[in-house]
């Protein structure tokens, strides 16, 4: 799907955020700058949440209202064993929770194996390509229920 701008992006969000259900993992592939925290944000506004910001520095931002969302990001993991310093099982199993992982190819190891991967591609300054891969059961019926 080609996104041309924020508008397009707000309304791919939109369709998307429905259909995600807790215990979704959803692992954002993509450059620094390519949108994954943008994204994010226009998904958690589907739910009530308004106050989201890049989790660089804290590495997990929890946010809570209608649903809970976990959003990781990895960035700065140099090592893969670096994730057993935080509570990993309780975002990669989330329970009653989404969770968005950013970089999450720096914890291989560890990663969940019916995760969704979103991989988001610059175009250029404002239009992106994004693809739900087809890599698991559930990635392949969001990507049927996005079509319908």
């Amino acid at each position: 799907m080609i996104i041309n701008n924020l508008e397009e992006l707000k309304k791919f969000a939109d369709k998307l955020a429905p259909i995600l259900e807790d215990g979704d993992v959803i692992n954002l592939k993509a450059d620094m700058g390519a949108g994954k925290t943008t994204l994010v944000t226009a998904i958690c506004k589907n739910y009530g949440i308004y106050d989201t910001s890049s989790p660089t520095f804290a590495l997990v931002n929890i946010y809570q209202a209608d649903r809970t969302v976990y959003h990781l990001d990895l960035y700065r993991f140099e090592d893969p064993d670096e994730i057993l310093d935080i509570d990993f099982e309780t975002y990669f199993y989330p329970e009653g929770a989404i969770t968005f992982l950013e970089w999450a190819e720096n914890v291989s190891g560890y990663l969940p194996d019916d995760m969704i991967d979103i991989e988001i591609k610059k175009l250029d300054e404002n239009r992106r390509e994004i693809k739900i891969a087809d890599s698991t059961e559930r990635a392949r019926k969001i990507n049927e229920l996005l079509s319908n």
